[in-house]
């Protein structure tokens, strides 16, 4: 597969959730609840003005950014950096690994041979439970200090230790949400719920349908793909890139990952053809030049 939208995406969504993973353990920032204090960059402040600062100013600035972001390329943030949607992601390969999934290339993987279709299930199985409660240790530390999630974490379970029971509580919480939306509530919790979605589609919908960074079926007559369908199932939010109407909304968005651009420029090179989907804006159609009325001549 021409997978080079698809490499740049998933080098995207890894940087940003090592980002979000490390930022608490490394001191970056935090809170300290406990002690009603916050950390910048490995400093402790009262949590009070003007301190508090520190937290309004960027997020202010993360929404401007994303906003401005959403009008001019869409939903792209969804596809592209949302925690919550590489999660889901991530999960559909460990389903494809339990047999139901879509991942094309954990499929690929578990055909070469048993041994391999053994080990990536043994993985999966290993991977479903240390990733989501890495992620719960990591949301814990932006709250508490890490030194104490460390050391509660390690010590034997102690049910007159408050702060432990409600660490591992948390824990539990983590892994079984982790689960719950991986394996069921998926991207339906991106396109019914999640109110970051729903302000990136108003961001999008405000903008030119003709220059909005959206997929782009170049022939409009589905006969030129013939019985081929694979840009549907590289799509893993289910829509059908090639129609004419194609939402970037709230409740059926494109997330703009480039994925089915990428599968078909595969197909069609094997052909020698241009790609049927493209990226690429409509040439806006040129005005007639003006003819002069001799009549307005002196």
């Amino acid at each position: 597969m021409s997978a080079r939208r698809h490499r740049a995406r998933r080098s995207v969504q890894i940087l940003v959730l090592l980002l979000g993973t490390l930022v608490p353990w490394l001191g970056v920032f935090r809170l300290d609840m406990p002690g009603a204090r916050v950390v910048y960059l490995g400093r402790s402040y009262p949590l009070e003005w003007p301190y508090v600062l520190g937290m309004i100013i960027p997020f202010l600035v993360v929404v401007w950014v994303l906003a401005l972001l959403s009008y001019l390329k869409g939903r792209v943030f969804c596809g592209w950096a949302c925690p919550y949607g590489s999660l889901v992601e991530f999960f559909e390969g460990i389903r494809t690994a339990a047999g139901w999934g879509s991942n094309r290339l954990v499929a690929a993987w578990m055909r070469r041979s048993p041994l391999h279709r053994l080990g990536l299930r043994a993985g999966a199985v290993v991977t479903l439970v240390a990733a989501p409660l890495l992620l719960g240790a990591s949301l814990a530390a932006y709250l508490y200090p890490p030194a104490r999630i460390l050391r509660e974490l390690s010590a034997p379970l102690d049910l007159g230790n408050r702060g432990q029971v409600v660490l591992w509580a948390w824990m539990a919480l983590v892994l079984a949400s982790s689960w719950l939306a991986g394996f069921l509530v998926r991207f339906h919790f991106c396109r019914m719920v999640c109110i970051y979605g729903m302000g990136q589609a108003m961001a999008a919908s405000a903008a030119d349908p003709a220059k909005v960074l959206r997929p782009r079926f170049r022939p409009g007559d589905l006969g030129a793909c013939g019985s081929c369908q694979a840009c549907l199932k590289a799509c893993f939010v289910e829509v059908d890139p090639r129609a004419k109407d194609l939402h970037l909304g709230f409740s059926a968005g494109c997330f703009n990952c480039g994925d089915c651009v990428d599968v078909c420029e595969t197909v069609q090179g094997h052909k020698g053809r241009p790609s049927l989907l493209t990226f690429e804006r409509p040439e806006a159609p040129r005005k007639p030049a003006r003819r002069e009325d001799p009549g307005e001549s002196w």
